[in-house]
């Protein structure tokens, strides 16, 4: 009976710490570290936080490259063909768990959640560079990131290099 009770609790040891493993999401997946520069406005797609670690998407601006730059993102795959974007940041070791957005044409930055479409993102090779097709839902579906310069939202596809990125 002892034995049985003792082998019984090795198995939940065992076995807890490897279902975990299992059910990790994919906030915790490696991603690419990448920029988005428009095409038509040379602005890259920047995030900014404040001193209290609070996150935003900030207006297009001056591309920074270096590590952890305002301009750095971290994509993740979702499943082969969407991706979600993070700010290229860690907060005590930890990736930031804040991804690009958009909902009604607003972009912006959001707590991250798993299998949400509003945060996933589609990249389309074009001859001159990428399109960011977001999944979304309803009449917004299928919207691509665009920019004028001074704010990014996403409209429907057009054949405009505001919607183009590198």
């Amino acid at each position: 009976m002892l034995k049985n009770s003792i082998a019984r609790m090795l198995a939940v040891a065992v076995a807890a710490p490897a279902l975990a493993l299992t059910m990790s999401t994919s906030a915790s997946a490696a991603g690419n570290t990448v920029s988005w520069q428009n095409d038509q406005t040379r602005k890259c797609l920047n995030w900014g936080n404040d001193a209290f670690g609070n996150y935003r998407l900030d207006p297009p601006g001056n591309c920074d490259r270096s590590t952890h730059g305002w301009s750095q993102w971290k994509e993740t795959s979702v499943d082969g063909k969407y991706w979600t974007f993070r700010p290229d940041d860690t907060v005590n070791g930890h990736q930031v768990n804040m991804c690009l957005t958009s909902y009604n044409t607003l972009v912006y930055l959001e707590t991250c959640q798993d299998g949400n479409w509003w945060q996933q993102w589609e990249e389309v090779r074009t001859g001159n560079g990428w399109k960011l097709r977001h999944r979304g839902d309803g009449w917004v579906q299928g919207f691509y990131l665009d920019s004028d310069g001074s704010r990014t939202y996403t409209e429907p596809g057009n054949d405009g290099q505001y919607q183009l990125w590198h």
